[in-house]
């Protein structure tokens, strides 16, 4: 069994400003630091054996701040990046049209594909271990369908994820 603490990196100037981020880097504002330290307080009683992250800068500020005084051993996978919105990347929400995502873009069904190749490396490489994992808005909601067992078609079903929330799960 493995336990999964899922979490989401902190308010960015990006998320502020209604702009696609997919693999841009991302800047946490002054919000997103206090965030991710009360993620930190959350967490600091909670016994962790590693932490498993998105290699974007948002989220790895996130976790230096909320647990980087922590000697855990640490991994940054691509796998756990967000949604990459093709040449949608950069661009204000409100300047296209929602319903008709590029053709560059990655799609639900794929992004649902990446986290399930993650849930398997957790699973082959982290068995009896207590991981946090700290991504983004969609990949997280992905991950969270596959262990529900809810299809990608219905990943709207499960909840938004807000900035910095931390949410619990236990794998077989």
């Amino acid at each position: 069994m493995i336990t999964l603490y899922l979490a989401r990196h902190g308010q960015t100037e990006e998320n502020l400003n209604r702009i696609f981020q997919g693999h841009l880097p991302g800047t946490l504002t002054e919000t997103g630091k206090c965030q991710a330290k009360e993620m930190g307080r959350k967490l600091k009683d909670i016994s962790l054996d590693a932490i498993i992250s998105s290699d974007l800068k948002r989220v790895t500020d996130t976790v230096s701040l909320a647990v980087g005084y922590r000697e855990l051993p640490w991994e940054q996978t691509p796998l756990l990046r967000e949604i990459d919105w093709g040449s949608w990347t950069g661009l204000s929400l409100n300047s296209v049209e929602l319903n008709n995502p590029p053709a560059d873009a990655e799609t639900r069904e794929m992004l649902y594909a990446r986290a399930g190749r993650f849930l398997d490396y957790l699973k082959q490489h982290y068995e009896g271990k207590r991981v946090l994992v700290v991504a983004h808005g969609q990949i997280n909601r992905s991950i969270e369908a596959h262990i529900l067992g809810i299809k990608a078609d219905a990943l709207r079903s499960i909840g938004h994820m807000q900035n910095a929330e931390v949410r619990r799960f236990e794998i077989m």
